[in-house]
């Protein structure tokens, strides 16, 4: 896959780009009063650096963020900072306050080491694919005097694993205009179910740190801790982001598609010129249910024994230029069921647009 050699490349080149922009009034208000939309890419191909297909291969993501709603219903509003998650992990003082609102439509495809075969890998992860809508309500509340800020995030995931989500055709015909060879074994996939997740995230963003005041330096970290219940997966998770660079954004760091967990889609640099950063980070997960593991909930199906703690090891880099954001995350994931040869890496890109 010709893909592979270019992330590197074009990363550096727009990073370049980036720090001879020239400021802008777009960039000193993208944050305030302005809705985003969001497209993601992940896939193994990023990071292996080979033509292989194996485990999570690839996801995508197309996603629309609201402007700042003054709409809500109170009880919706009340909603977005449920008081009894605050007693476990509680906001500090802030004097800002924002919600917003947005959907997005994501597909995923996991496949086993071998996809040459048509016949059934009982010792190998399941094929299956997810294609579904994510209904979101984010609430964020600041301080405009110690720059903390926390990031309530819910979500609702809605829509169906299994042949319906049509991974084969998604997989083969993109093999085909690549000239890669098919995914053989599509016959042994997950069947057809529908799916209802939902999961509630909180993230906390530290005061910014100048490490290097004369050249610009900055840093700030960014822990986070997640729930998530539902047919397709049920976990508890918790993470956090290092983030080292120049005029640091306003924001939450970029945004994951499988699962998705940190980072914002909304962005707001906070200075003109180069508000770009290399970023750090650790996740990990307490699993009770993956149906991309377990296999079916209501009826028998292919499935492989899980492992119920998985990490993943995040290194990256962000920039804005003018109204967008691009980033790209190199992850490392702990094996994720019984039997696995090694763990996996994937690579994850992303570019948001201030409208």
């Amino acid at each position: 896959m010709a893909l592979k050699g270019c992330g590197a490349a074009a990363l550096i080149g727009l990073m370049a780009l980036c720090a001879g922009a020239p400021p802008t009034r777009a960039q000193a208000d993208a944050g305030g009063d302005r809705e985003f939309i969001t497209f993601q890419v992940e896939n193994d191909l990023f990071a292996n650096f080979a033509n292989t297909d194996r485990h999570y291969t690839n996801g995508l993501q197309a996603a629309w963020l609201s402007k700042p709603r003054r709409d809500l219903p109170q009880w919706l509003a009340d909603l977005s900072s449920p008081p009894i998650y605050s007693l476990i992990f509680p906001t500090g003082n802030f004097d800002r306050k924002s919600h917003r609102t947005g959907i997005a439509i994501g597909h995923a495809i996991f496949t086993p080491d071998s996809t040459a075969t048509t016949a059934y890998l009982p010792d190998e992860r399941p094929y299956a694919a997810w294609l579904h809508m994510t209904f979101s309500l984010q609430s964020v509340r600041s301080s405009s005097i110690t720059g903390e800020a926390w990031q309530d995030q819910w979500k609702l995931d809605l829509g169906v694993v299994g042949p319906s989500a049509q991974g084969e055709f998604v997989q083969n015909e993109w093999h085909k205009l690549i000239g890669a060879n098919q995914a053989n074994g599509w016959d042994n996939q997950i069947k057809d179910e529908i799916g209802v997740n939902i999961s509630f995230e909180r993230a906390w963003r530290s005061s910014t740190i100048n490490a290097a005041p004369q050249r610009g330096l900055q840093t700030d970290f960014i822990p986070y801790t997640i729930v998530s219940l539902g047919n397709v997966q049920t976990y508890a998770g918790l993470g956090g982001t290092f983030r080292f660079g120049f005029s640091l954004p306003d924001d939450f760091g970029p945004t994951r598609i499988y699962p998705g967990v940190g980072g914002s889609e909304w962005f707001e640099p906070k200075a003109a010129g180069c508000n770009c950063y290399l970023f750090a980070g650790f996740e990990g997960r307490a699993i009770a249910r993956d149906v991309f593991l377990d296999g079916n909930t209501f009826r028998d199906s292919v499935s492989i024994d899980k492992k119920h703690f998985v990490h993943d090891l995040k290194l990256g880099a962000v920039f804005v230029l003018w109204d967008a954001r691009f980033s790209f995350t190199h992850v490392f994931r702990s094996k994720e069921y019984e039997g696995q040869p090694k763990a996996d890496q994937f690579g994850s890109i992303s570019v948001n647009f201030a409208l």
